[in-house]
């Protein structure tokens, strides 16, 4: 095979951007993505489904640095050394060494030794984790004294223009919805040319990485997880915004699944944008979008409600509804097939749950829910049914 045929290889394309080419293979892949324009395409294409960067940071030891730094309450946080010698603390896809020296060009110098530098106002004390459209430092905001987390567009996307507005458009779309269920945005600006946003820096896993780790939840987790994303998207689509990329990773559990957050709007759109609903345009996470997002159809906030469905059905089970060997397989499937049966999986699940979520995941977008809010109050009384069986009746609508 040829040096250009396998840089057109998908998989080289996903390994360039999650930091995984080697010294040998990285040059020739920059000269050809230069030469190419199915890989840029691609890869402004990708920028859009860049997993949450939280599920990077799971990976990772709870405040570590890239380098010797300090939290911020003082603690001292392990050396760039000891991080490296306990590979099991880390992603596979985390090069800490490689996202290091793509960060250093756009870090303004410190005064504190302990630091890695300054992005804008704000002491950067290690590097989080990295998925395609950006990568994540944990900063210290002095004038609040709290911990932030920086969310800086990749370098290697710093001269596409599509990718440069996804990333605003996050950043804009995240910051109109005010929930505490949808990550707040504290800042956005730029340093060195190179655009970022400024989060909380949430401790807790992502939705994902819990599944991954502990497997499917119990039904108490699954209706808190439901109605706490619900409660989010309501919000998000009483600013007439579409989320389109709902899925186990863009959801956070801060403090267990006591606080649930959604993040992630880089593919957010107003459901009047004209954009949005143009045919044709496939955007979004394939195990977890839409029929209509599948086929590239209009869609409205009825197409988060099923990607939230398939989220449930994920909880409830340990895997995603619609699973094949190629994400065309897994569209296919999307528009064609009905998933297994939850309790064919999970036998525990009752079947008035299991009734809600095949009613989520209804292929005809005017067979689910009304609105996100209306899960979110069916959610609620579900739980307390559930916390309380005989003092609160299961609601009718289950």
């Amino acid at each position: 095979m040829t040096s250009g045929q396998k840089a057109c290889d998908t998989s080289t394309i996903e390994r360039f951007l999650e930091g995984r080419l080697d010294a040998d293979e990285l040059p020739a892949f920059e000269q050809h993505r230069e030469d190419c324009p199915a890989c840029r395409e691609c890869l402004e294409s990708r920028a859009a489904d860049a997993d949450c960067w939280s599920d990077a940071r799971d990976d990772l030891p709870r405040d570590c640095a890239a380098t010797r730094g300090v939290d911020f309450d003082g603690r001292s946080t392990p050396s760039r050394g000891e991080i490296l010698r306990n590979r099991e603390l880390l992603a596979d896809a985390v090069d800490v060494d490689a996202l290091l020296a793509m960060v250093k060009p756009y870090l303004a110098p410190t005064d504190d030794p302990r630091m890695l530098g300054r992005v804008g106002t704000y002491e950067v004390m290690g590097i989080v984790g990295a998925g395609g459209n950006g990568i994540v430092l944990k900063g210290f905001d002095a004038a609040l004294n709290r911990a932030v987390a920086i969310k800086l567009m990749s370098p290697r996307l710093a001269d596409s223009g599509t990718a440069r507005r996804r990333f605003s458009r996050e950043a804009q779309a995240a910051a109109s919805v005010v929930h505490d269920n949808v990550m707040a945005i504290h800042a956005v600006s730029e340093t060195i040319g190179l655009p970022y946003l400024v989060m909380p820096y949430v401790r807790g896993p992502s939705l994902e990485r819990r599944l991954r780790n502990t497997g499917p939840l119990a039904v108490p987790e699954v209706l808190r997880i439901g109605m706490q994303v619900a409660a989010g998207l309501a919000a998000a689509h009483a600013q007439g915004l579409v989320h389109r990329d709902i899925k186990p990773a863009n959801i956070l559990l801060e403090e267990g699944v006591e606080r649930v957050k959604i993040t992630d709007f880089g593919l957010a759109r107003a459901a009047d944008d004209a954009s949005l609903t143009r045919s044709g345009v496939i955007a979004g996470t394939p195990q977890y979008m839409s029929p209509e997002q599948a086929r590239g159809e209009a869609v409205d906030h009825r197409t988060d409600l099923f990607s939230l469905g398939s989220v449930l059905y994920a909880s409830c089970t340990g895997r995603s509804p619609f699973r094949a060997e190629s994400s065309y397989g897994v569209l296919r499937k999307i528009c064609d097939a009905q998933p297994r049966n939850v309790r064919d999986l999970n036998p525990a699940i009752p079947i008035w749950l299991v009734r809600i979520i095949d009613r989520l995941l209804a292929r005809e977008a005017q067979r689910r829910y009304a609105s996100a809010g209306e899960v979110a109050a069916l959610f609620e009384l579900c739980l307390a049914h559930v916390q309380q069986p005989s003092a609160v009746a299961l609601p009718d609508a289950a």
